[in-house]
C-alpha cells in the first residue's frame, strides 16, 4: 500500500536527516596542513644531531656551549615528537 500526500508518493518524499554535519572535510584540511610540518620536523630531527657534533668536539666547558647544546637537544626532542608521524605514504611527502 502506497500512501499519497497531495499527489506525491511516499517513496518520493525526502526524509529529514538528524545526522550531525560532516567534519571529514575539516580533518582532511588539517591533515594536509600538518603534513609539511611533520615532514620538516622529521628532517630537522635527522639533521640536528650533526649540529651537536661540533659542540661536543669543542667541549661543553663554557656556559654558552652547554646552553647551546641543551637548547639544540630540546629542539631535537621536539622535532622528534612532531615529526614522528611522517612516513613515505604522506600525500605531501612526494
Amino acid at each position: 500500500m502506497v500512501v499519497s500526500v497531495q499527489g506525491v508518493d511516499a517513496d518520493e518524499v525526502p526524509l529529514m536527516s538528524t545526522a550531525l554535519p560532516d567534519t571529514h572535510d575539516r580533518r582532511i584540511d588539517t591533515q594536509s596542513l600538518l603534513a609539511p610540518v611533520r615532514k620538516g620536523s622529521f628532517w630537522l630531527a635527522v639533521v640536528l644531531p650533526f649540529v651537536h657534533l661540533p659542540l661536543l668536539a669543542s667541549g661543553l666547558g663554557s656556559a654558552d656551549g652547554a646552553g647551546a647544546f641543551l637548547v639544540l637537544l630540546a629542539l631535537n626532542a621536539l622535532a622528534l615528537v612532531v615529526g614522528h608521524g611522517h612516513g613515505p605514504d604522506d600525500a605531501a611527502g612526494a
